[in-house]
């Protein structure tokens, strides 16, 4: 009963057993043997069984979901059988041969763990390994998948179902197989397709699994989609937030939609960039369709304020600009829920739309089409013929507001990398983003093993 004896955590603790040992994750290996009253599952006397040339082979493919095999000690439990050789006595063999098997476990059930949730923790950027519980509830897959008739695609089912992401590791495992030369290629250097496919790979593994209908903005990209089983429906140009003004991640819902729109100035905006353009003139607010208010919700006419001793600590206004081909929100708005305050929204600069880069906006999404974002909200609630006064005679100058019955799910995300057409495409991190991923992802036993493929 080596195992046994080896996980006994009486002389030492468990700390000090598990970290002697070399496992990351001490109590999950512990629990995966105790269920398996101590027998060994990939050992015999010559070394690894079949079952652990498998696991081997399913730890070597790590490079194609953008995670290297070394950090799971691929390198060194490859080396069992050479490792046996140097044993002479039959005790001494029996305790490698123990060691090897306990590694063996704490390397799948990290690696699963890694493929199912991400690397990282989301938010704090730290490692999820030291036994989470997370990590823990992988000692289920594992004994289940051992009992199925394919170790790797059972495991490998645990990873994310959402079509970027299956788009985005199905291309880069292609590419990887594509000729050995060319994947030494891909993960070399410092600034690789390696790194930025593995650090998106990492992110797209944080999400919860996505509803069957959604619709989906990849900052980085510019892009709106709105996606239903797996299919892109509709596909928008976007303007985003400068980098000064970023538009945040949000996940929320679509729950209502207000056509000719007034725009209600946020305080930011009211303070630090009109309040100096209403110091040096305060015809600025009539000549653009402005109308100020006062705390009590008064109008206040703007000739009558002493601009000169407004602060933006002592403003105490509100800004709204009146509905028309002339409002920034354009001729529509969508609102979802959220502590940001942005919403999606037409605009009457279609002009940007046409530029490259279009980080642009104060943090707001502003949408290329949103009269056919407004059309599918309407028809996917039976109500599409409510729209078409909104869209031509005298009503279309009128608000509407159109509550929608079943939201749409909308998730804001920023994603540097993805696959389209099997090909793989890279944006520009307008937001600075990646750095700090790519530190906290790219630790020192997880840098790229330019000896994956071979």
């Amino acid at each position: 009963m080596q195992l046994k004896k080896l996980l006994d955590t009486a002389p030492l603790g468990p700390v000090a057993t598990y970290q002697r040992l070399g496992l990351h994750t001490g109590s999950a290996v512990q629990d995966f043997y105790t269920q398996r009253q101590y027998q060994p599952v990939w050992t015999q006397a010559a070394g690894w069984n079949s079952s652990a040339t498998a696991a081997l082979s399913f730890l070597s493919t790590a490079a194609e979901y953008g995670l290297n095999r070394d950090t799971y000690g691929w390198s060194q439990l490859s080396a069992l059988p050479d490792s046996l050789t140097l044993r002479a006595t039959a005790d001494e063999r029996a305790h490698q041969l123990a060691s090897f098997e306990l590694r063996l476990t704490d390397a799948l059930l990290r690696y699963t763990q890694h493929l199912h949730q991400g690397r990282l923790q989301p938010g704090t950027l730290a490692p999820t390994d030291q036994d989470s519980l997370a990590t823990r509830r992988a000692v289920g897959r594992l004994l289940q998948a051992l009992g199925s008739q394919d170790l790797t695609a059972s495991l490998l089912h645990e990873q994310p179902q959402s079509r970027m992401y299956v788009q985005l590791q199905r291309t880069w495992s292609r590419m990887l197989r594509a000729s050995p030369a060319d994947s030494l290629r891909l993960m070399s250097g410092e600034q690789t397709e390696f790194r930025r496919v593995a650090i998106n790979l990492e992110r797209l593994r944080w999400e919860a699994a996505a509803d069957s209908e959604y619709v989906l903005v990849n900052i980085p990209a510019y892009r709106l989609q709105v996606i239903k089983r797996g299919q892109v429906l509709q596909t928008h140009r976007v303007i985003v937030g400068k980098p000064v003004t970023p538009t945040p991640l949000i996940d929320s819902r679509i729950i209502v939609f207000v056509t000719a729109p007034e725009w209600r100035v946020p305080y930011s905006i009211a303070v630090n960039e009109m309040l100096p353009e209403l110091q040096r003139d305060p015809s600025y607010l009539a000549d653009n369709n402005y109308r100020l208010y006062n705390y009590k919700n008064q109008p206040v006419n703007p000739w009558r304020v002493r601009w000169s001793k407004v602060t933006p600590e002592t403003f105490s206004y509100s800004i709204r600009q009146t509905s028309g081909r002339h409002n920034a929100l354009g001729g529509v708005v969508f609102y979802f829920p959220n502590d940001h305050t942005v919403f999606l929204h037409d605009t009457p600069a279609r002009s940007a739309f046409t530029q490259t880069e279009r980080a642009l906006s104060h943090g707001c999404v502003r949408v290329e089409k949103p009269w056919q974002l407004a059309s599918y909200l309407l028809r996917r609630d039976g109500n599409e013929a409510a729209l078409k006064p909104a869209l031509t005679g005298p009503d279309r100058s009128l608000r509407r507001r159109f509550d929608l019955r079943t939201g749409l799910p909308i998730h804001i995300r920023y994603y540097t990398c993805e696959a389209e057409n099997g090909k793989l495409v890279l944006y520009k991190d307008i937001y600075q983003q990646d750095a700090c991923l790519r530190e906290a992802f790219f630790t020192k036993d997880s840098t790229p093993d330019q000896t994956a493929m071979k």
